[in-house]
């Protein structure tokens, strides 16, 4: 089944992970970089946003509850509110595609010197994660806002590391970020579902109990592996 939403996320990750290992390298290539970048934003936020309320349905519909509760209520509203960001993120497409496009052609032509730069992993490996503390560095994993930072930078210092597959470092490093993305992805996305679950349904509603306590599950986890890391 294509997944055209999640295959234009994971590009954009990737291509952020590019960029934070080609500007580490060739400073003079910060302006363009930093262009793209504010093309893409709304794009990949949107994108986000889509992409987050299909998997609250799949796991909505992949929950054991007892009868009778209020799934399909639920799934019908996220449904709803799926339909209106998809149809934001077409008009974001349509608006901001020849941005980027002129984005990506200027950072490439400007990057072109540079075409045949070659990294050792001694000097991958440590970027990967010279890029996750500089990013997370004093957040604490008692503040929500801190959390779901930490879990963005940990997916973008996985795919600079993974710039060095297949070598074995690189895997164990790459192992290491993915475990604590996965990890915070699965709180990020419980939290969502317990959230869109209570403005639906009520803080009272069974379903709404169900998913906060499956959210706290997830997040006491996450914060579990992070003080252990």
């Amino acid at each position: 089944m294509a997944r055209p939403i999640q295959a234009l996320r994971e590009q954009a990750t990737a291509l952020e992970a590019a960029l934070a290992v080609c500007v580490a390298n060739l400073p003079p290539y910060r302006t363009e970089a930093a262009a793209f970048r504010r093309a893409l934003k709304s794009i990949r936020k949107e994108a986000g946003q889509v992409r987050d309320l299909d998997v609250l349905q799949e796991i909505l519909q992949g929950l054991r509850l007892p009868q009778p509760n209020h799934r399909q209520k639920l799934l019908k509203a996220l449904d709803k509110s799926r339909q209106k960001r998809a149809d934001d993120l077409k008009q974001d497409l349509e608006q901001h595609i020849p941005k980027v496009a002129k984005a990506v052609e200027k950072l490439f032509a400007s990057l072109k010197p540079a075409e045949e730069l070659t990294l050792p992993l001694r000097q991958l490996l440590p970027l990967a994660d010279t890029w996750y503390q500089r990013r997370t560095r004093g957040m604490k994993v008692v503040r929500e806002d801190d959390l779901h930072t930490i879990r963005k930078m940990a997916k973008v210092a996985r795919y600079i590391a993974e710039t060095g597959l297949p070598a074995k470092q690189a895997t164990t490093v790459a192992a290491r970020y993915n475990r604590l993305q996965q990890s915070g992805g699965h709180w990020h996305d419980a939290l969502l579902l317990a959230q869109e679950a209570k403005k639906k349904l009520g803080k009272k509603d069974p379903l709404t109990k169900l998913t906060s306590e499956r959210a706290k599950t997830h997040h006491n986890s996450f914060v579990r592996l992070l003080n252990a890391a």
